[in-house]
């Protein structure tokens, strides 16, 4: 191809992007998900509550008339004080016995409350009549402190530039290679809602899927987060099952998704997404998340058309820095030479861009016999090309390994 002129083959028409500004305007963001449970008995108070915290993300927050008995679900508790003195200063009292943070909102606040919620070092005590300026402040204090005893794991999505381009293979492969390479926990979620095929590219017996998940997404503490999965050493799985996005009862729970990946996100290093349908309202906030992208291509004008449709999309719609944006050519083969990865490159105009070479038979064979690739074959020149991915690309830590006797007389080789 004619690098000159690749951009008019693949240039779009303003008119063929979906203008949906106002569907991803930016709230206030924490810089770390909080659950949080909110003490408040009157009904007026909940709304307003309501209305101040719909406007930040990465909140969670549920209303209860009372301090619960068991309330470990929660990172934060506020505690509405509207009248009644005595039983505000038991449950400040009972939630310090658990060390729970706390946060008191109110107006003239009687002094015995304020001496006691000092005494057990409450985080702030906020008058309603301040919450509007106070409140974001407050809560972002509290996520950071919470921020600074965990570690949070970042989130790669894999899609598909064009449907069928291999991001499900080039995900398992990357899951698979990455938990060879490293200790840290890897976690793969499916969520490709129509067909769910990691399990079986895997070979992974799964009995608990994404939508189990989401439907006890308030029993789920750091323990059973982790217990939930498909687990192989430190690579683990949460399904998909196949047509699951047709179940329209099951869909009201995907409200719950941002808190879902939250707690995977502070109990794992790592988390890769297979994104392989696309852009799709149910999983957004997947892709809202993410700190990465990896966007799969094949060599021909229709896979980069709807490549570029895809990244702006991204960028100027959802506001998607593009540096965030990695290609990854799929089946590339120097055969075809109308269609260079330097055309790629120009077309998409995003600077990284990877490949990984043509082998449609040892591809089909990781698929249909669930066996990872560097057991399928002697020829190991897609193992590399994923290594090669990995290692210039993702956040992890590969232990550096002694070179060979013979690499140190003759000189290593790595894909580029």
């Amino acid at each position: 191809m004619n690098s000159k002129n690749i951009n008019n083959v693949v240039d779009l028409p303003d008119g063929r992007l979906t203008v949906t500004d106002n569907f991803f305007k930016k709230k206030q963001s924490l810089p770390v998900h909080l659950s949080v449970l909110v003490i408040c008995s009157e009904v007026n108070m909940q709304l307003t509550l309501s209305k101040q915290f719909n406007l930040i993300s990465n909140l969670n927050f549920e209303f209860n008339d009372k301090v619960p008995e068991h309330f470990s679900q929660f990172e934060l508790v506020i505690l509405a004080v509207s009248s009644g003195k005595e039983p505000c200063k038991l449950s400040i009292e009972k939630l310090a016995k658990k060390h729970m943070p706390t946060l008191l909102l109110g107006d003239g606040i009687d002094a015995d409350i304020v001496r006691t919620a000092m005494h057990h070092h409450v985080q702030d005590i906020i008058p309603f009549k301040d919450i509007e300026q106070e409140l974001f402040n407050t809560l972002t204090v509290c996520a950071n402190e919470i921020l600074k005893e965990k570690k949070v794991a970042p989130i790669i999505s894999i899609i598909n530039g064009k449907s069928g381009s291999g991001a499900s293979f080039i995900t398992s492969c990357l899951g698979e290679i990455s938990a060879d390479l490293c200790q840290d926990e890897i976690v793969l979620i499916d969520a490709d809602m129509h067909y769910g095929s990691l399990a079986d590219a895997l070979k992974l017996e799964t009995n608990y899927f994404l939508t189990d998940a989401l439907n006890e997404i308030n029993k789920l503490d750091n323990m059973a987060i982790k217990s939930m999965m498909a687990k192989r050493k430190n690579l683990s799985l949460l399904a998909s099952k196949a047509y699951a996005q047709l179940d329209n009862e099951q869909n009201k729970n995907f409200e719950h998704l941002e808190q879902l990946i939250w707690k995977i996100k502070l109990n794992h290093d790592l988390v890769l997404v297979d994104l392989s349908r696309g852009l799709d309202t149910l999983t957004l906030p997947l892709v809202l998340l993410s700190s990465q992208f990896f966007i799969v291509v094949q060599q021909n004008i229709v896979s980069l058309r709807e490549a570029k449709a895809l990244i702006q999309q991204l960028t100027n719609n959802m506001g998607i820095s593009k540096s965030t944006i990695k290609i990854i050519v799929n089946r590339y083969s120097k055969k075809i030479t109308n269609i260079t990865l330097n055309d790629i490159k120009k077309a998409l105009a995003i600077e990284c861009v990877f490949y990984v070479s043509n082998n449609y038979k040892l591809a089909s064979s990781c698929t249909d016999l669930g066996l990872p690739l560097a057991k399928l074959t002697e020829d190991k020149i897609i193992h590399k090309e994923i290594c090669t991915i990995i290692k210039q690309a993702f956040p992890i830590e590969i232990p550096t390994e002694e070179p060979s006797f013979f690499s140190k007389i003759f000189g290593g080789h790595d894909a580029i």
